[in-house]
């Protein structure tokens, strides 16, 4: 080998092992540049004192609602529930159109004069006729002892109120009469414990939308 080529041999092998340490360098920057400790923002969450001095983190967890699988006592019990739930399911959507259309109603009330009040309940109320004339009429007097109660629940305020602020006391007067005929008063509400297998079909019915009637939230569930 001549003197060239191992000077150009050796050039080649320097370079070779200077790439190297480049190379080993790099990574072993790299690695610990990856391996190098992110500083994280502190977690900020709700918290309060105790009496003690120490701080307790507080976690506000999503509503959960669980229900055991309902044992009945017997096969007529049973069927008595599943009676009424197709009784709840068939004036459960009229009890929720009642309460919002009274809404709507009282909203209207306060953008017009009170001297036309009375004629625009009358229209109104033709037009509700109207439209749930049919179902109300095939309704059988359980189903409509178990409106009466929904509408309470729904508006807070009793069918015979409702009919007297209206209509007046003497049509309450006489569609209570009515009512009384079949054995129902419009004067009837509804209450959480002696209707707790109602409410239980409306958890059932509405699900996460659930939520307690604003008259009975200060009190415990069923």
């Amino acid at each position: 080998m001549t003197r060239f080529n191992r000077r150009y041999q050796a050039l080649r092998e320097g370079r070779r092992v200077l790439w190297g340490m480049i190379l080993g360098w790099g990574t072993i920057l790299g690695t610990a540049k990856a391996q190098a400790p992110v500083q994280s923002r502190p977690m900020e969450l709700p918290a309060y004192i105790d009496s003690n001095g120490d701080t307790i983190p507080v976690a506000f967890l999503p509503h959960v609602d669980v229900r055991d699988k309902r044992v009945f006592r017997s096969a007529a019990d049973k069927k008595r529930f599943d009676r009424l739930y197709w009784n709840v399911m068939k004036v459960y959507p009229l009890a929720k159109a009642a309460g919002k259309q009274l809404n709507d109603l009282e909203a209207e009330l306060q953008t017009i004069p009170e001297i036309q009040h009375r004629t625009h309940c009358k229209k109104l109320e033709a037009s509700l006729k109207k439209q749930y004339k049919k179902q109300l009429m095939d309704l059988t007097v359980t189903q409509g002892r178990i409106l009466i109660k929904l509408v309470d629940r729904e508006t807070a305020r009793t069918s015979y109120s409702i009919v007297r602020e209206f209509r007046g006391s003497f049509q309450a007067f006489m569609w209570q009469s009515l009512a009384l005929l079949f054995g129902s008063s419009l004067k009837s509400t509804y209450e959480l414990q002696e209707d707790r297998d109602i409410e239980l079909i409306l958890m059932m019915i509405e699900g996460q939308a659930y939520s307690v009637p604003y008259k009975f939230q200060n009190t415990t569930k069923p």
